[in-house]
């Protein structure tokens, strides 16, 4: 029997209508895709007045939104690839199994890119030598055996956006050990990359295909 569309609470948020259009196709249902604007990006726990300049954002013309899932606030922008995954839930699965999953089938277009060495950190970051790079939420409905996975990835993006709209954050995983975001966060392009963002979007594109289905 078809499984009815997810209704999910409250306001369209984030990505709300590629989520639903998603858990009506075959499962998992990807899309890869180069941010083109800025955008400050939010959970639903997030307190915007203690984590967002806000002020500059409005000064700049920089919308801020809010998104399901948790997760820290970010800042999109270009030159990176945004990729969401709605997928089905497997028997007892749990956040950090979802999570592993998906990133599991990241790092091997990473390393064809020619980014070594990417590494698991935290919740739902990846990273390479002690810095991130990769960022991810996750919305796991009460009512539907969908998950609805979403991340930003740092190709070659302007990192110094991070410091001017955010706040420190108010909690974060042990290996930023206080780091600034710029100092916390890198582009991949810094660790060997040897392809532009648009090869990358189709190698990052196959290794979903081909390791989660």
């Amino acid at each position: 029997m078809k499984q009815p569309l997810p209704k999910f609470p409250g306001q369209l948020k984030k990505n709300d209508a590629v989520f639903i259009y998603g858990a009506a196709q075959k499962k998992p249902f990807l899309l890869v895709y180069k941010q083109e604007k800025i955008e400050v990006v939010h959970g639903p726990s997030c307190r915007c007045d203690k984590e967002i300049f806000i002020e500059r954002c409005n000064k700049d013309g920089v919308d801020v939104i809010e998104r399901r899932g948790g997760g820290g606030t970010v800042v999109l922008s270009p030159g990176m690839l945004v990729t969401i995954v709605v997928g089905q839930k497997r028997e007892k699965d749990g956040a950090l199994d979802i999570f592993h999953r998906v990133h599991e089938a990241f790092i091997p277009a990473l390393s064809q890119a020619g980014a070594a060495g990417v590494t698991h950190e935290g919740i739902s970051d990846l990273a390479v030598r002690g810095r991130k790079v990769l960022g991810s939420s996750l919305y796991m409905g009460s009512n539907t055996t969908f998950y609805y996975y979403q991340s930003s990835l740092m190709v070659s993006c302007d990192l110094s956006l991070l410091d001017r709209y955010l706040y420190h954050p108010p909690r974060e995983p042990n290996y930023r050990r206080g780091r600034a975001h710029s100092e916390f966060c890198a582009n991949l392009s810094e660790f060997g990359l040897c392809v532009d963002i648009n090869e990358l979007l189709v190698l990052i594109e196959e290794s979903l295909k081909k390791h989660l289905t």
